[in-house]
Parts: structure tokens; sequence; C-alpha cells
């Protein structure tokens, strides 16, 4: 899970980035909006596997096979939106498998994760809905390109 949740940190940031770069300010701050939400999901698996007596691992080597997510940049904005959305999937997938294995048996962990899962289900939402706006018939311009 918090491999997972870095891998989205990073993605979103540099999403932000692109899409800001392609005049889309406000995706790009939804971007933004996301990774800092990202971050904090993180930061609260992080400490839960300290509370536990675990380290949590936020070696680079290796993340890529922890998460569950792929890093996946987009050459479009709409490609962007779909590889988030994807990685959203994903997450939602792997948070309420992790809630069914806690159980009854780890609450404050699993109430964590449903916290955490109800931002994921948000997130799809928002990008869903970014891209029922965005007319898929007209296609947007390549990243690095002015519209």
């Amino acid at each position: 899970a918090l491999a997972t949740e870095i891998i989205c940190v990073l993605r979103y940031r540099r999403h932000h980035f692109m899409a800001a770069g392609i005049h889309y300010q406000a995706i790009a701050d939804e971007f933004m909006e996301h990774s800092v939400e990202e971050q904090r999901h993180a930061d609260m698996i992080a400490d839960r596997i300290r509370q536990l007596g675990g380290a949590p691992d936020f070696n680079p080597q290796g993340l890529m096979t922890r998460g569950h997510s792929q890093y996946a940049e987009g050459t479009s904005l709409v490609d962007m939106i779909k590889e988030d959305l994807i990685a959203e999937r994903i997450a939602i997938e792997s948070y309420l498998e992790l809630i069914r294995y806690f159980g009854d048996n780890d609450p404050t962990s699993r109430r964590m994760m449903e916290e955490v899962l109800a931002k994921e289900e948000e997130h799809a939402d928002d990008l869903s809905t970014l891209l029922e706006t965005l007319d898929p018939r007209e296609p947007t311009a390549p990243l690095g390109t002015k519209h």
C-alpha cells in the first residue's frame, strides 16, 4: 500500500506540471490536489507501519515491484487522466482486499484503510468526470505543445 501511494504521488506530480504546461491549469490543480492527498495517505500508512513495530520502506529501488499500480506518464491530457483512473481503480481493489484482511483483527488499520479507500473512490469519481468533460473525439494536444 505504501509503495502504491508513493507511485501515485509521483505520477500526479508529473501530470500536474505537464498539464500546466499545456494550458490546463484547472486540471493541473486537480492533479496537485490528488498528489497532496496521496502523500497524506503514504504518511498515514508509514506511521501505522511504525506503530505496529515495522519500518516503512521508502527505498526507490524496487518501488515498482512493491506497488500495485504502474508509473505511466501518458502522452496527452486524456492519456494522463486514463492512466490515473486505472491506478485509482487498482488502488481501490487493493484497499478493499486489505480491509477484508484486517477485518476485526486490526480495527485501527482497517479504519485507516477505509478512510484512504473513500478518498481513492473520490479521486476515481473526479477523474471519470474529467474524462466525460473532455471531448474524446477532439484529440488533446501532445505534451509539450500549446493549444
